[in-house]
């Protein structure tokens, strides 16, 4: 059976598959006629719709005045044949003769010289012709019932193969400029109304009211006094594409939606990725790393390690490390990402609540910095400790979660190793102190000297220190507080992003590579200072 083009997977499927400029034309005419922003899905019903008409339109011409060729049928010289299981080809008749087969008994063989697709004469073939066997398919009869030209609807293309023909629309529209997508749908830049310096203006001021914001863009476009015969959708659009252009406003809404905010008025850590939380790239081997390290590595989650994130938004534990309780934030690691699906907006504003507290955590993401800024107060009031655990589960508002902590029932003393500053350098003492929340006993720090910390980590002499000599300085005091004289691979790199933000990979692939730092089995370690070399 010979089926149209557009019914088959290989065509929706091609690696070739692009928006053409016909698909670009249609796409343009329909949003003219509906004069309002569409989302990407009825788009691509368009495309697809296009495409099967274009087809179709493409077959009638090389159907018409020609005879379907069919084995059964008698031919004469010079008649015009055309043939579906040749994507239609067409040919004329230029000779017959008999033949006779010992299963079908006589029959005729007719030469046909087919033509290309400019109808320029081809290399002749021949056909059997006058050979009545009912069983051949393109026996059927006239011919046209062996032809499967029923459109398909686009409803069974999309669910078929409408995730590639969408991925392949939407890069479309991406490459031509006369198209713009805000929240999820696609409009004409020539169908926008304009928005003014003054309509801008005006938009600051009503944000700088509403402290900064968040604001929907609706709530902004009640105080500008534009044409009312534009539709409220249309305005929307319009203004919204205005204010994205503005750099003095920041949209901040979970994939979707359209809230905007004042830069300006924005929490510091956000409009600046604080230093503590910027990653120093260190290069390294990652074949150094056995499969205990690099299980390590994916315990700890850290959000510069390139680990694979869950498809489904599940649980999470994250354990707070030293930059992100002095800086406040959570990261936005692998297994936390999938919670708060992100979109093109730079930072989103997202709400964590608290349960047992019953009140919810106005907190931003910050996705160049891949954190969640605004958990500092929280942090505080419950006394959160470095390497304590923080529960986060998934809640059914988008841009939303539930947040939680292994709080004890009353607290207790632990041991708690303390960072100090002794003669421009950094030393640990294990002291105990009330902690009022479960934590990992491997990651757990803890310093009364916050300041001078600071000012070791921003000094120019720690920054163009090499890792291996941060490591090598710290390992001896965080050893000495044990009889192996040994630490944990994790608590050395809890304890070097005091100084430095790494990433785990980066601090195992030291140990490894350096003979100064000796492996004594299941990850802990000590240093021999007879093979150290700064």
């Amino acid at each position: 059976m010979t089926q149209l083009r557009t019914q088959t997977k290989e065509y929706w499927e091609s690696s070739d598959f692009a928006l053409t400029e016909a698909d670009v034309e249609q796409i343009y005419n329909y949003l003219l006629e509906v004069e309002k922003p569409q989302p990407l899905a009825d788009l691509t019903r368009v495309v697809i719709q296009q495409r099967i008409t274009a087809e179709k339109n493409r077959l009638k011409p090389r159907l018409e005045s020609r005879i379907i060729y069919q084995p059964k049928k008698d031919y004469q010289l010079g008649d015009k044949l055309v043939f579906p299981a040749l994507q239609f080809a067409h040919g004329t008749v230029k000779a017959t003769r008999p033949a006779v087969n010992p299963q079908y008994g006589f029959f005729n063989v007719v030469q046909v010289e087919l033509e290309d697709a400019q109808g320029k004469a081809k290399k002749a073939k021949e056909f059997a012709a006058s050979l009545a066997l009912e069983t051949h398919p393109l026996n059927l009869g006239d011919g046209m019932e062996a032809l499967n030209l029923d459109a398909p609807e686009p409803e069974e293309i999309i669910e078929k193969y409408g995730e590639n023909i969408t991925a392949r629309v939407n890069e479309g529209l991406h490459a031509h400029h006369d198209f713009i997508r805000l929240g999820g749908k696609w409009f004409v830049k020539g169908l926008l109304t304009d928005i003014n310096v003054g309509h801008l203006h005006l938009s600051e001021a009503v944000l700088d009211v509403h402290e900064g914001g968040p604001l929907r863009t609706a709530d902004i476009l009640v105080h500008l006094d534009l044409n009312p015969k534009i539709t409220t959708e249309v305005q929307e659009f319009s203004l919204n594409y205005g204010l994205l252009q503005d750099k003095r406003f920041d949209e901040v809404a979970p994939p979707g939606q359209v809230l905007w905010y004042l830069r300006r008025m924005e929490p510091e850590n956000v409009r600046e990725i604080p230093d503590r939380l910027r990653l120093q790239q260190h290069a390294y081997d990652r074949a150094l790393l056995n499969n205990r390290l690099l299980e390590i590595e994916r315990e700890l989650d850290d959000e510069w390690s390139d680990l694979n994130p869950p498809t489904i938004p599940r649980n999470v534990t994250v354990t707070i490390t030293y930059p992100h309780r002095w800086a406040g934030t959570l990261p936005l690691s692998s297994r936390l990402r999938p919670l708060f699906p992100l979109g093109r907006s730079e930072h989103q504003i997202i709400t964590l609540i608290d349960e047992e507290a019953d009140y919810a955590i106005d907190a931003w993401i910050v996705s160049e910095g891949r954190y969640i800024a605004g958990l500092g107060g929280w942090y505080r009031e419950n006394k959160i400790p470095i390497g304590g655990f923080i529960h986060l589960e998934p809640a059914q508002e988008p841009g939303t979660a539930f947040i939680s902590y292994s709080k004890r029932p009353k607290p207790r003393r632990e041991y708690v190793r303390l960072a100090a500053i002794e003669n421009g350098r950094l030393s640990f003492s294990i002291e105990k102190r009330a902690i009022g929340s479960d934590f990992d006993d491997l990651l757990i720090l803890g310093t009364d000297y916050v300041a001078a910390l600071d000012a070791l980590f921003r000094s120019s002499a720690n920054q163009h220190r090499t890792l291996a000599s941060i490591i090598a300085e710290i390992m001896p005091s965080l050893a000495a507080a044990t009889p192996q004289q040994t630490v944990h691979a994790k608590t050395i790199y809890s304890a070097v992003n005091l100084l430095r933000r790494v990433t785990p990979g980066a601090v195992f692939a030291e140990l490894v590579r350096h003979s100064a730092f000796v492996s004594v089995g299941d990850q802990y370690w000590q240093f021999d200072r007879s093979r150290w070399q700064s």
